[in-house]
């Protein structure tokens, strides 16, 4: 063996350590960069890999086999049966070079011109939509109120999105035609896509358009007790699409917005209690009112960041043949009418046990014909 071709296989076996460091190392930044950007999944639980991991992994793979492709081309290069393939290669390699350098100086200008000019355009109006958004944030909304601030930073990142997404549809428009593509079929195709798309999803269009007005018009919001027809419970999340309700017994009801025809807000600005105590007609009944008035004040007393105002006794509501129903009402802070209704209930039961004040109980009258009632006797 001579000289030339210890050389080449030396060469060629610098470059097979070479690959296999390269490989080796992109392996440890691999699981490095997978420690750092993604979360442990904890064992025995099998579940989708995330868009993290697969992207780092598949990126890992691409340099990998780069790396063994470039030694594959490196070694054919020293081979004396390859070696003249690869030069004719590189003397096409080279002409299409020349004529790549050619194509920019014609029209790599305008390309250019076009990819910096929608990216600027794109990053201006998102720019520009996120301002107008926090100017009317500061405008309309206090300090406190954080679901105003997200629903206004929602809305704003939804309007940027479709303002990104229509400026970058266009600027892909131009540039195909920039690069000598026929636009016309990629056109008329997406015409034919967008009315197929729009005949087969008008309820998900629905949706869509309802969720943006809830949003818009702060109808209800993440956090808030409403009441949507005949479900009721507390909106844990609020997208475009749906609105998720948890029960109080922990079910959790999605409803398209779509849908959603009327919506009953308890958390809006106040809370109201109305409670209705029946009172037997042997008792006083301005006492009974006076006792629960007492007992309602005393709460608030006790109790001041539960009310907005002062209690207020109505008077009786409703007189029924076996007893007198009383009404209270109380103005609580929003949501807290709950809690606070439990706990004033409770405190005016004990309140007329401590005073005497009877409820009516339940009596059952049972009317017998006359013979029957004196055979009864007689027995």
């Amino acid at each position: 063996m001579n000289t030339e071709n210890l050389t080449i296989l030396l060469l060629i076996a610098i470059g097979a350590l070479a690959g296999f460091a390269l490989h080796w190392l992109i392996g440890v930044t691999q699981n490095r960069i997978s420690q750092r950007y993604v979360p442990d999944t904890p064992t025995g639980i099998d579940v989708y890999p995330s868009v993290k991991k697969v992207i780092i992994d598949w990126t890992g793979n691409g340099l990998r086999t780069a790396v063994w492709f470039f030694f594959a081309y490196f070694a054919a290069g020293f081979l004396p049966q390859t070696r003249s393939k690869f030069e004719s290669a590189g003397t096409r390699l080279a002409h299409r070079r020349e004529q790549l350098f050619d194509w920019i100086i014609d029209s790599g200008l305008s390309v250019i011109i076009v990819i910096v000019v929608t990216i600027f355009l794109m990053r201006f109006a998102s720019a520009l939509s996120r301002t107008i958004f926090t100017l009317v944030e500061r405008g309309t909304t206090r300090d406190d109120d954080t679901q105003a601030r997200r629903r206004l930073q929602t809305l704003s990142n939804i309007l940027s999105g479709v303002i990104q997404l229509v400026i970058g549809f266009i600027g892909l428009m131009v540039l195909l035609q920039q690069l000598m593509v026929n636009v016309t079929p990629i056109l008329a195709s997406a015409g034919v896509v967008g009315i197929a798309v729009g005949f087969g999803a008008q309820s998900l269009i629905k949706d869509l358009f309802a969720g943006f007005l809830i949003l818009m018009e702060d109808q209800f919001s993440v956090g808030d007790q409403v009441r949507i027809g005949e479900h009721s419970g507390t909106v844990e999340q609020l997208t475009l699409r749906v609105t998720r309700l948890r029960g109080i017994d922990g079910s959790l009801t999605t409803i398209p917005n779509g849908t959603i025809a009327t919506v009953s807000n308890l958390s809006k600005g106040w809370s109201r209690v109305v409670l209705d105590i029946d009172v037997d007609y042997a008792e006083n009944i301005d006492r009974a009112m006076e006792i629960m008035l007492a007992t309602a004040n005393e709460m608030r007393a006790e109790m001041p960041e539960n009310f907005i105002e002062e209690p207020t006794m109505l008077g009786v509501d409703q007189l029924s043949y076996t007893s007198a129903t009383l009404r209270l009402m109380v103005k609580t802070l929003p949501t807290r009418h709950f809690e606070t209704g439990r706990e004033l209930r409770r405190r005016i039961k004990l309140a007329f046990e401590r005073e005497g004040i009877r409820t009516p109980l339940a009596k059952q009258q049972l009317l017998m014909p006359e013979p029957m009632a004196e055979k009864l006797e007689k027995d």
